[in-house]
């Protein structure tokens, strides 16, 4: 993957970077353990991670790519093109049942899930830039949509994951000429 989606990601990266590591205090139990642009794979597993957050073009769950794929919105005479280009930030906890119930997991998993919620939101992405095309518009509150799901795990752990799902509208230009 190059340009456009590659800058989004990357700058995406280090917003969530900030808002869920950097800029939380070390003894917060929703801090982030990891955020990784694709998948884990391995490094580090999901359970040494804690809290572990995936960034992907579109929607990697989304099998035949017709939901969350980016569209054309707009053409302009001359040459310039309006994508809505399309994101997804996933999420993973796995919260030992040692340190906290399940009423303080279901809270860890919501305030992480805010904290990416308003960092994206906050976001305007300007200046992100590849080539001949340019983030225009930074995600906008009706275009974003998040889930929160607990779900089996080891008996020893709560199993929590979620996803945001976000936009934002770049513009292309000279692609006419």
């Amino acid at each position: 993957m190059s340009g456009i989606h590659d800058a989004v990601l990357l700058h995406t990266q280090a917003v969530l970077q900030a808002a869920l590591i950097d800029d939380i205090d070390p003894g917060d139990a929703a801090i982030a353990g990891v955020i990784k642009i694709g998948p884990l794979q391995g490094e580090p597993e999901p359970d040494e991670a804690r809290i572990s957050i995936c960034i992907y073009a579109n929607d990697p769950d989304d099998v035949d790519g017709s939901e969350w794929q980016d569209r054309v919105v707009e053409v302009e005479c001359g040459g310039v093109v309006t994508f809505e280009r399309r994101f997804t930030i996933k999420g993973r906890m796995l919260l030992e049942t040692t340190r906290e119930n399940l009423a303080q997991a279901r809270q860890i998993g919501s305030t992480v899930k805010e904290r990416i919620e308003i960092a994206i939101l906050k976001e305007m992405y300007t200046g992100v830039v590849s080539g001949n095309e340019y983030v225009a518009r930074g995600p906008c509150a009706e275009a974003i949509t998040s889930t929160l799901r607990q779900g089996g795990g080891p008996p020893d752990a709560f199993d929590l994951s979620f996803k945001v799902r976000f936009d934002v509208l770049t513009t292309r230009t000279g692609v006419f000429t």
